[in-house]
């Protein structure tokens, strides 16, 4: 019954997305903002059990994005280097969970969350990495910022190496959040975007082969 309703809220927002594609729905529209929609309501969750649910497969000699035994996979094979994947679905004000365990790569791999992703070159990250560093980033026409510190911050919160992490991110109105593991580690306030589609994040640096995978990924309407 619980896969039956999870299916029929997907194909619902999967056809309010074709409308909106089609221009049948306004341009303006995010699905957060429909009216039958309770704050704290789940809108989207993910499980990636069902391998029909719309995230990207790709296979290719720069990265490896698909569904996975453990849930949803993303690795990047070259360094310095990103790969994302997002949900078809415009949304402007929600809060953004996942769980994520680190499968290969060097300790200083960034992973996390996406939200108001407009495309490659404008969108926020929230970030961890596995040797315990934390960051919200903003990437506007290309060019990469650190919000509210000029450097990524340490924290013991983070599980370190290939323990599984929480993290949580929070896009609602100007206010920008990164909690991990149950306990919030920075809020900032950016006007930049106001809305955009959410996902998964993977970073690489000097190294590359850094491999996540992401599960029980959810959205929730703020």
């Amino acid at each position: 019954m619980m896969k039956e309703m999870k299916s029929k809220r997907l194909s619902l927002l999967l056809l309010l997305a074709a409308l909106m594609l089609s221009g049948c729905a306004p341009s303006s529209l995010s699905f957060d903002k429909l009216p039958w929609l309770e704050p704290g309501e789940v809108i989207f969750q993910d499980d990636f059990s069902d391998q029909s649910t719309g995230w990207e497969k790709v296979n290719s000699p720069y990265e490896l994005k698909g569904y996975s035994a453990g849930g949803y996979l993303i690795s990047v094979k070259t360094q310095n280097s990103r790969a994302w994947s997002v949900v078809d679905l415009p949304l402007s004000d929600t809060e953004i969970r996942v769980k994520t365990e680190k499968i290969s790569g060097p300790e200083d791999t960034n992973f996390g969350i996406i939200c108001r992703f407009r495309n490659k070159d404008n969108f926020y990250s929230f970030l961890i990495s596995s040797d315990g560093y934390y960051g919200i980033m903003k990437v506007e026409n290309g060019v990469e910022a650190l919000l509210g510190s000029d450097k990524f911050t340490y924290s013991e919160q983070i599980n370190i190496g290939s323990a599984l992490n929480q993290i949580e991110a929070i896009c609602s109105a100007n206010e920008l959040s990164l909690s991990v593991n149950g306990k919030m580690l920075q809020t900032v306030k950016d006007t930049s975007f106001s809305t955009g589609k959410v996902g998964m994040i993977v970073e690489t640096h000097a190294e590359g082969d850094s491999a996540i995978v992401f599960s029980d990924f959810s959205v929730i309407k703020r």
